[in-house]
Protein backbone atom coordinates (compact mmCIF):
# COMPACT_ATOMS: atom_id res chain seq x y z
CA UNK A 1 0.00 0.00 0.00
CA UNK A 2 2.38 2.27 0.82
CA UNK A 3 4.22 2.12 -2.77
CA UNK A 4 0.72 2.73 -4.05
CA UNK A 5 0.17 5.99 -1.92
CA UNK A 6 3.73 7.72 -3.45
CA UNK A 7 2.50 6.58 -6.92
CA UNK A 8 -0.59 8.69 -6.40
CA UNK A 9 0.85 11.32 -4.67
CA UNK A 10 3.65 11.68 -7.31
CA UNK A 11 1.18 11.56 -9.92
CA UNK A 12 -1.41 14.14 -8.69
CA UNK A 13 0.78 16.76 -7.33
CA UNK A 14 4.57 16.14 -9.35
CA UNK A 15 3.61 15.00 -12.82
CA UNK A 16 0.17 16.70 -12.92
CA UNK A 17 0.92 19.85 -11.80
CA UNK A 18 -0.21 21.88 -14.28
CA UNK A 19 -2.59 19.59 -15.88
CA UNK A 20 -6.33 20.42 -15.73
CA UNK A 21 -7.74 18.09 -18.80
CA UNK A 22 -7.12 15.00 -16.83
CA UNK A 23 -9.50 13.17 -14.61
CA UNK A 24 -8.93 12.37 -10.90
CA UNK A 25 -11.24 9.80 -9.46
CA UNK A 26 -12.80 10.08 -5.65
CA UNK A 27 -9.98 7.97 -3.77
CA UNK A 28 -6.88 9.87 -5.60
CA UNK A 29 -8.73 13.40 -4.70
CA UNK A 30 -8.98 12.75 -1.12
CA UNK A 31 -6.10 10.68 -0.55
CA UNK A 32 -4.00 13.81 -1.74
CA UNK A 33 -6.03 16.38 0.03
CA UNK A 34 -5.91 13.70 3.28
CA UNK A 35 -2.02 13.58 2.98
CA UNK A 36 -2.00 17.64 2.43
CA UNK A 37 -3.82 18.03 5.63
CA UNK A 38 -1.45 15.30 7.72
CA UNK A 39 1.70 16.92 6.42
CA UNK A 40 0.71 20.53 7.40
CA UNK A 41 -0.46 19.09 10.96
CA UNK A 42 2.49 17.18 11.39
CA UNK A 43 4.87 20.56 10.75
CA UNK A 44 1.74 22.30 13.02
CA UNK A 45 2.48 19.98 15.82
CA UNK A 46 6.14 19.88 15.41
CA UNK A 47 6.23 23.53 15.71
CA UNK A 48 3.86 23.36 19.12
CA UNK A 49 6.80 21.13 20.49
CA UNK A 50 9.34 22.84 19.34
CA UNK A 51 8.01 26.01 21.38
CA UNK A 52 8.68 24.50 24.68
CA UNK A 53 12.23 24.99 24.18
CA UNK A 54 13.37 27.71 26.78
CA UNK A 55 13.59 31.31 24.93
CA UNK A 56 12.65 28.91 21.65
CA UNK A 57 9.17 30.51 20.95
CA UNK A 58 9.72 32.79 18.57
CA UNK A 59 12.04 31.08 16.58
CA UNK A 60 9.97 28.07 16.37
CA UNK A 61 6.94 29.74 15.29
CA UNK A 62 8.72 31.77 12.85
CA UNK A 63 10.78 28.83 11.47
CA UNK A 64 6.97 26.78 11.49
CA UNK A 65 5.01 29.63 9.80
CA UNK A 66 7.84 30.04 7.22
CA UNK A 67 7.69 26.51 6.51
CA UNK A 68 3.57 26.66 6.25
CA UNK A 69 3.65 29.43 3.93
CA UNK A 70 6.19 28.08 1.42
CA UNK A 71 4.57 24.55 1.61
CA UNK A 72 1.13 26.48 0.89
CA UNK A 73 2.97 28.66 -2.23
CA UNK A 74 4.28 25.11 -4.02
CA UNK A 75 1.12 23.47 -3.59
CA UNK A 76 -1.22 26.03 -4.64
CA UNK A 77 -1.27 25.53 -8.30
CA UNK A 78 -0.96 21.64 -7.65
CA UNK A 79 -4.13 21.49 -5.34
CA UNK A 80 -6.26 23.76 -8.15
CA UNK A 81 -5.51 21.50 -11.00
CA UNK A 82 -6.08 18.35 -8.99
CA UNK A 83 -9.72 20.09 -7.99
CA UNK A 84 -10.10 20.81 -11.54
CA UNK A 85 -9.50 17.25 -12.85
CA UNK A 86 -11.95 16.07 -10.21
CA UNK A 87 -14.82 17.99 -11.25
CA UNK A 88 -13.91 17.07 -14.56
CA UNK A 89 -14.16 13.38 -13.60
CA UNK A 90 -17.48 13.95 -12.09
CA UNK A 91 -19.06 15.49 -15.60
CA UNK A 92 -18.71 19.10 -14.20
CA UNK A 93 -17.30 22.15 -15.61
CA UNK A 94 -14.15 22.56 -13.73
CA UNK A 95 -14.44 26.35 -13.86
CA UNK A 96 -16.76 25.98 -10.60
CA UNK A 97 -13.85 25.78 -8.87
CA UNK A 98 -14.75 29.51 -8.60
CA UNK A 99 -16.77 28.39 -5.91
CA UNK A 100 -14.02 28.75 -3.74
CA UNK A 101 -14.38 32.81 -3.65
CA UNK A 102 -18.19 32.33 -2.44
CA UNK A 103 -17.94 31.54 1.58
CA UNK A 104 -20.39 28.58 2.73
CA UNK A 105 -22.63 27.92 0.57
CA UNK A 106 -20.29 28.19 -2.19
CA UNK A 107 -17.66 26.06 -0.09
CA UNK A 108 -20.44 23.50 0.54
CA UNK A 109 -21.38 23.05 -3.26
CA UNK A 110 -18.43 22.48 -4.13
CA UNK A 111 -17.51 20.02 -1.49
CA UNK A 112 -20.42 17.97 -2.90
CA UNK A 113 -19.27 18.26 -6.50
CA UNK A 114 -16.06 17.17 -5.25
CA UNK A 115 -17.64 14.20 -3.32
CA UNK A 116 -19.34 12.86 -6.46
CA UNK A 117 -18.52 9.58 -7.87
CA UNK A 118 -17.15 9.48 -11.66
CA UNK A 119 -19.27 10.17 -14.64
CA UNK A 120 -19.14 7.54 -17.56
CA UNK A 121 -17.46 8.75 -20.75
CA UNK A 122 -20.54 7.87 -22.77
CA UNK A 123 -22.62 10.27 -20.76
CA UNK A 124 -20.57 13.26 -21.67
CA UNK A 125 -21.48 15.31 -24.88
CA UNK A 126 -18.39 16.39 -26.08
CA UNK A 127 -17.42 12.62 -26.36
CA UNK A 128 -20.90 11.40 -27.82
CA UNK A 129 -21.66 14.07 -29.93
CA UNK A 130 -18.00 13.61 -31.75
CA UNK A 131 -18.53 9.93 -32.31
CA UNK A 132 -21.98 10.36 -33.29
CA UNK A 133 -20.63 12.31 -36.24
CA UNK A 134 -18.02 10.46 -37.34
CA UNK A 135 -20.41 7.44 -37.83
CA UNK A 136 -22.80 10.12 -39.73
CA UNK A 137 -19.75 11.00 -42.20
CA UNK A 138 -18.76 7.44 -42.59
CA UNK A 139 -22.18 6.38 -43.13
CA UNK A 140 -22.75 8.91 -46.02
CA UNK A 141 -19.13 7.99 -47.74
CA UNK A 142 -19.48 4.10 -47.37
CA UNK A 143 -22.62 3.64 -48.28
CA UNK A 144 -22.03 -0.08 -50.00
CA UNK A 145 -19.87 -1.17 -46.65
CA UNK A 146 -22.67 -1.20 -44.55
CA UNK A 147 -21.24 -4.17 -42.36
CA UNK A 148 -17.87 -2.34 -41.74
CA UNK A 149 -19.60 0.23 -40.73
CA UNK A 150 -21.13 -1.61 -38.84
CA UNK A 151 -18.69 -3.60 -36.72
CA UNK A 152 -16.45 0.24 -36.42
CA UNK A 153 -19.70 1.67 -34.80
CA UNK A 154 -19.53 -1.03 -32.33
CA UNK A 155 -16.24 -0.90 -31.57
CA UNK A 156 -16.78 2.98 -31.36
CA UNK A 157 -19.60 2.26 -28.95
CA UNK A 158 -17.72 -0.32 -26.53
CA UNK A 159 -14.93 2.27 -26.49
CA UNK A 160 -16.92 4.54 -23.78
CA UNK A 161 -17.32 1.14 -21.59
CA UNK A 162 -13.46 -0.09 -21.75
CA UNK A 163 -12.89 3.48 -20.53
CA UNK A 164 -15.33 2.86 -17.73
CA UNK A 165 -13.87 -0.39 -17.09
CA UNK A 166 -10.31 0.82 -16.67
CA UNK A 167 -11.53 4.06 -14.46
CA UNK A 168 -13.31 0.82 -12.08
CA UNK A 169 -10.12 -0.66 -11.97
CA UNK A 170 -8.08 2.12 -11.41
CA UNK A 171 -10.76 3.10 -8.41
CA UNK A 172 -10.63 -0.50 -6.71
CA UNK A 173 -6.81 -0.29 -7.30
CA UNK A 174 -6.86 2.82 -5.28
CA UNK A 175 -6.20 3.11 -1.89
CA UNK A 176 -9.02 2.05 0.65
CA UNK A 177 -11.27 4.73 1.83
CA UNK A 178 -10.75 3.32 5.69
CA UNK A 179 -7.16 4.43 4.94
CA UNK A 180 -7.81 7.75 3.61
CA UNK A 181 -10.21 8.76 6.53
CA UNK A 182 -7.72 7.79 8.87
CA UNK A 183 -5.22 9.56 7.48
CA UNK A 184 -7.24 13.05 7.30
CA UNK A 185 -8.56 12.10 11.45
CA UNK A 186 -4.97 11.88 12.28
CA UNK A 187 -3.89 15.03 10.64
CA UNK A 188 -7.00 16.68 12.22
CA UNK A 189 -5.83 15.19 15.62
CA UNK A 190 -2.32 16.61 14.94
CA UNK A 191 -3.11 20.05 14.05
CA UNK A 192 -5.41 20.08 17.13
CA UNK A 193 -2.65 19.18 19.22
CA UNK A 194 0.41 21.86 17.71
CA UNK A 195 -1.94 24.58 18.01
CA UNK A 196 -2.96 24.01 21.22
CA UNK A 197 0.83 23.58 22.29
CA UNK A 198 1.92 27.16 20.69
CA UNK A 199 -1.54 28.60 21.90
CA UNK A 200 -0.66 27.42 25.87
CA UNK A 201 2.76 28.78 25.02
CA UNK A 202 1.66 32.07 23.82
CA UNK A 203 0.09 32.36 27.06
CA UNK A 204 2.79 31.56 29.08
CA UNK A 205 5.13 33.69 27.02
CA UNK A 206 2.72 36.58 27.31
CA UNK A 207 2.42 36.20 31.03
CA UNK A 208 5.93 36.18 31.42
CA UNK A 209 6.38 39.11 29.47
CA UNK A 210 4.16 41.19 31.15
CA UNK A 211 5.78 40.24 34.96
CA UNK A 212 8.82 41.00 33.51
CA UNK A 213 10.11 37.67 33.74
CA UNK A 214 12.57 35.07 31.65
CA UNK A 215 10.58 34.70 28.58
CA UNK A 216 11.65 34.76 24.69
CA UNK A 217 9.23 37.74 24.84
CA UNK A 218 10.94 39.42 27.33
CA UNK A 219 14.53 38.79 26.08
CA UNK A 220 12.97 40.67 22.56
CA UNK A 221 11.95 43.47 24.09
CA UNK A 222 15.50 43.86 26.35
CA UNK A 223 17.38 43.45 22.81
CA UNK A 224 15.03 46.10 21.07
CA UNK A 225 15.83 48.78 23.87
CA UNK A 226 19.22 47.70 24.03
CA UNK A 227 19.25 47.15 27.87
CA UNK A 228 18.71 44.18 30.06
CA UNK A 229 17.68 46.16 33.14
CA UNK A 230 15.12 49.09 30.55
CA UNK A 231 11.82 47.26 31.51
CA UNK A 232 12.54 46.98 34.80
CA UNK A 233 14.32 50.75 34.95
CA UNK A 234 10.83 51.67 33.66
CA UNK A 235 8.43 49.55 35.83
CA UNK A 236 9.87 50.92 39.06
CA UNK A 237 9.40 54.48 37.91
CA UNK A 238 5.81 53.97 37.43
CA UNK A 239 5.31 51.60 40.94
CA UNK A 240 7.21 54.87 42.49
CA UNK A 241 4.87 57.22 40.85
CA UNK A 242 1.68 55.83 42.48
CA UNK A 243 3.13 54.92 45.55
CA UNK A 244 4.32 58.74 46.04
CA UNK A 245 0.87 59.49 45.00
CA UNK A 246 -0.90 56.97 47.86
CA UNK A 247 1.37 58.48 50.72
CA UNK A 248 0.04 62.30 48.83
CA UNK A 249 4.26 62.75 48.37
CA UNK A 250 3.27 65.19 45.13
CA UNK A 251 6.72 66.21 44.22
CA UNK A 252 8.03 62.78 44.51
CA UNK A 253 5.62 61.98 42.47
CA UNK A 254 6.02 64.85 40.53
CA UNK A 255 9.71 64.16 39.36
CA UNK A 256 8.33 60.92 37.54
CA UNK A 257 6.70 62.72 34.85
CA UNK A 258 8.57 63.44 31.57
CA UNK A 259 9.26 67.17 30.80
CA UNK A 260 6.45 67.10 27.84
CA UNK A 261 3.86 66.02 30.07
CA UNK A 262 4.65 68.82 32.84
CA UNK A 263 4.50 71.41 29.77
CA UNK A 264 1.01 70.18 29.62
CA UNK A 265 -0.16 71.06 32.97
CA UNK A 266 1.95 74.49 33.03
CA UNK A 267 3.12 74.48 36.70
CA UNK A 268 3.56 71.46 39.42
CA UNK A 269 0.39 73.83 41.37
CA UNK A 270 -1.80 73.25 38.64
CA UNK A 271 -0.78 69.78 38.44
CA UNK A 272 -0.80 68.76 42.13
CA UNK A 273 -4.69 70.57 42.04
CA UNK A 274 -5.90 67.70 38.90
CA UNK A 275 -4.43 64.91 40.76
CA UNK A 276 -5.41 65.79 44.67
CA UNK A 277 -9.02 66.00 42.86
CA UNK A 278 -8.30 61.98 41.64
CA UNK A 279 -8.58 58.57 44.55
CA UNK A 280 -5.87 56.82 44.62
CA UNK A 281 -6.51 53.43 45.55
CA UNK A 282 -3.56 50.83 45.80
CA UNK A 283 -1.79 49.22 42.95
CA UNK A 284 -2.72 45.71 42.19
CA UNK A 285 -0.28 44.62 39.34
CA UNK A 286 2.13 46.41 37.00
CA UNK A 287 2.57 44.95 33.64
CA UNK A 288 4.54 45.30 30.53
CA UNK A 289 2.20 46.01 27.72
CA UNK A 290 4.34 46.52 25.11
CA UNK A 291 7.97 47.97 24.14
CA UNK A 292 9.25 50.15 20.65
CA UNK A 293 11.75 52.83 20.05
CA UNK A 294 12.16 55.38 17.24
CA UNK A 295 15.29 56.68 15.25
CA UNK A 296 15.92 60.14 14.40
CA UNK A 297 19.00 61.50 13.13
CA UNK A 298 21.38 60.83 16.17
CA UNK A 299 18.79 60.54 18.71
CA UNK A 300 17.30 57.40 20.07
CA UNK A 301 13.99 56.86 22.16
CA UNK A 302 12.88 54.42 23.66
CA UNK A 303 9.60 53.52 24.68
CA UNK A 304 7.31 51.55 27.20
CA UNK A 305 3.97 50.93 28.11
CA UNK A 306 2.76 49.28 31.14
CA UNK A 307 -1.30 48.55 32.22
CA UNK A 308 -1.92 49.36 35.78
CA UNK A 309 -4.47 47.32 37.53
CA UNK A 310 -6.18 48.57 40.98
CA UNK A 311 -7.38 47.51 44.21
CA UNK A 312 -11.72 48.15 44.73
CA UNK A 313 -12.26 47.91 41.52
CA UNK A 314 -10.85 51.06 39.97
CA UNK A 315 -10.59 50.88 36.08
CA UNK A 316 -7.22 50.15 34.94
CA UNK A 317 -5.18 52.07 33.48
CA UNK A 318 -2.24 52.66 30.18
CA UNK A 319 0.66 54.51 31.79
CA UNK A 320 3.22 55.46 28.35
CA UNK A 321 6.47 56.12 29.12
CA UNK A 322 9.77 57.58 27.12
CA UNK A 323 13.41 57.70 27.11
CA UNK A 324 15.55 59.74 25.46
CA UNK A 325 19.24 59.15 26.67
CA UNK A 326 18.19 61.07 30.73
CA UNK A 327 16.23 58.13 32.04
CA UNK A 328 12.44 57.06 31.84
CA UNK A 329 9.48 59.63 32.48
CA UNK A 330 5.72 58.81 31.83
CA UNK A 331 4.64 60.79 29.27
CA UNK A 332 0.98 60.24 29.71
CA UNK A 333 -1.88 57.96 31.64
CA UNK A 334 -4.93 56.66 29.55
CA UNK A 335 -7.73 55.00 30.08
CA UNK A 336 -7.44 51.30 29.01
CA UNK A 337 -8.46 50.34 25.79
CA UNK A 338 -10.73 47.04 24.98
CA UNK A 339 -9.37 44.37 22.44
Amino acid sequence: MKQRVYEILYRELVENYANSKGRTNTADFWLTISAISFVYGLITCITGLASYIPYGYLYAVSLGGGILITLSILLCLPTIMLMARRLRDSNNDPMLIILLLVPILGWLALLYLLCKRTSPIQNRPDISNNDTNIYNDEASVYNNDASIYNNEATVYENEGNVYNNVANTLQKQSVSGVFIVGLLVLGWLVNSAGSAMINHNLMVEETAYGNLEPSALTKKANRLLESETATTEARSVVSAYYENLGKEDYHAAYRQLSVREMERYGTFELWQQAVAKAQHPKVETIQLDYVSQDKEDDYTFNYTGFKVTFEKGQEPVLVRLYNAGKGWGIISIEDVEED
